[in-house]
């Protein structure tokens, strides 16, 4: 047995806790994941930190979701979908989205894009998908997607670090 396959088989030696104390300083932006639910007709969504450009040819995208999510399985059901990427100043965005409440599009200003799917009025960009994949990922799902239009707006970002949501700050240059 070689170390490397050692390494693969071995029982994972780091807690979760400390998985999650570690990796909260690596500061991402925060993507609203939306649908509209064939079952109720109604629009869907959830907030991701881990959404992310995969490749340019072809155009594709890709974030986890923890297989505990309740809203996931409602976006899912579409296979298309859209991912809003929140702005500085759409916190509350992210809270409404980031819950458990029944309808979590009352307060959002949103549109219906061409697809079907809900553009979140505001947001720096508007990427609509389809779903091409869903890879096991421990106790999330990886979904690999494919990008069918996207657009983008002005505005700065709003990040998530440290369990805390913000802006992007330039360092000044010495």
């Amino acid at each position: 047995m070689t170390t490397e396959t050692s390494l693969r088989t071995a029982p994972n030696p780091v807690s979760a806790d400390h998985f999650r104390a570690v990796m909260r300083h690596l500061p991402t932006g925060v993507a609203a994941v939306c649908a509209e639910d064939p079952a109720t007709a109604g629009p869907a969504g959830l907030i991701v930190g881990t959404f992310q450009s995969l490749s340019l040819d072809p155009a594709l995208v890709t974030f986890s979701v923890a297989r505990t999510s309740s809203s996931w399985p409602r976006v899912a059901r579409a296979r298309w979908f859209s991912v809003s990427l929140l702005a500085n100043g759409q916190q509350a965005v992210c809270k409404v989205l980031s819950s458990k409440a029944a309808d979590k599009f009352q307060s959002i200003a949103w549109s219906k894009s061409k697809f079907g799917t809900p553009h979140i009025e505001g947001s720096l960009g508007w990427i609509d998908c389809v779903v091409r994949e869903e890879i096991d990922g421990g106790d999330h799902v990886l979904i690999i997607a494919d990008v069918l239009e996207m657009q983008a707006a002005d505005g700065e970002p709003l990040v998530f670090h440290g369990g805390r949501l913000g802006s992007f700050r330039e360092c000044p240059t010495g």
